[in-house]
């Protein structure tokens, strides 16, 4: 699955700037195909390598390029935006120090996975609770650092020593089934107790390490533009030790795109992976989408949290790190 964007050249601004005009531009994305099979099928994908199977047997999700889909910049509007109306907001990180999500680690660290841990994850916690009002408790849950390989995406999953690549189809992280089992799991291990009765959400945490960012930026669907449940379909995203269930999504015209145009590593994409309030924007759906105008391969960082709360008036959420908010 694949997803290009072609993007008009643009001036470089940060949240320090605001654009005054908001910026447009035109996009192809891969959505899975609405076939007859998938009503009594589960689309799926094995994650190892196809030589590993018998042939054919990868996958039998089956994507389509859609073109001329207009793809909206965020860089003039960025306050209309928020969690629970939209899925998403932009943040930007202002402390500096040990603690501060833009200077915790430095960039030819990031290799370091140790160091990511013991640094970056604090710091990133500490961005949350500081930004996501509400959050009672977040939590480290995953860690991803995707850097491009310079064959992607003519090999859509890198060499065999890439670090993992941008994911190509429009997707979402979590089904709902599949993220109270891992939450349950991480929590169990950890000792805490249940979370019945309580709010808590799955947040995605994503920031470029160093910008402007205009390779393979992320897009982002408006979590009030989705058709739930005709747009999502469940599917199986197979490992050797773990099934876990995310959503692959069929196209509808009223999906409406978004994206931070030359986004800068102070600035914080956060976005919702799976919420108890299922009103409340709790699918997520994004895809990265890719910009010709790219002079070297971009690192970015992801992390899940899991955010917890207590009462009805407090909330838990689980990031790409994961992070544990209460509201």
């Amino acid at each position: 699955m694949f997803t290009s964007l072609t993007l008009s050249k643009l001036a470089l601004r940060s949240l320090h700037h605001p654009a005054t005009r908001i910026q447009t531009t035109q996009a192809t994305f891969y959505y899975l195909k609405d076939l007859p099979e998938y009503r009594v099928t589960k689309p799926y994908h094995i994650n190892v390598p196809e030589w590993a199977l018998p042939p054919g047997q990868q996958s039998n999700e089956v994507s389509a390029p859609f073109s001329n889909i207009s793809v909206t910049g965020l860089r003039s509007q960025l306050h209309h935006f928020t969690l629970d109306r939209n899925g998403f907001q932009v943040e930007r990180e202002e402390e500096r120090g040990p603690l501060s999500l833009y200077d915790c680690i430095k960039f030819e660290e990031y290799a370091d996975e140790k160091k990511v841990k013991e640094r970056v994850r604090p710091a990133v916690e500490s961005f949350l609770k500081r930004k996501i009002l509400g959050a009672e408790d977040v939590v480290a849950f995953s860690t991803q650092i995707r850097r491009r390989d310079p064959q992607f995406p003519a090999l859509p999953r890198g060499t065999d020593s890439s670090k993992p690549q941008p994911v190509q189809g429009v997707h979402v992280d979590f089904a709902p089934d599949s993220a109270r089992a891992e939450v349950a799991e991480f929590l169990t291990a950890r000792g805490y107790s249940s979370l019945a009765g309580r709010r808590w959400q799955i947040l995605s945490v994503w920031k470029p390490l160093f910008g402007p960012l205009q390779d393979w930026p992320l897009g982002l669907l408006d979590y009030t533009s989705i058709d739930n449940p005709r747009d999502l379909v469940a599917s199986d995203n197979i490992y050797p030790h773990v099934i876990r269930e995310t959503y692959n999504v069929i196209f509808n015209e009223r999906h409406k795109w978004y994206y931070l145009e030359d986004q800068q590593p102070d600035e914080v994409l956060v976005f919702k992976g799976f919420d108890t309030h299922a009103m409340r924007g709790h699918a997520r759906v994004h895809v990265l989408t890719f910009s010709k105008f790219a002079p070297m391969p971009r690192l970015r960082i992801r992390w899940h949290h899991l955010r917890l709360g207590q009462g009805k008036a407090s909330n838990v959420n689980l990031l790409s790190f994961i992070l544990r908010d209460r509201q």
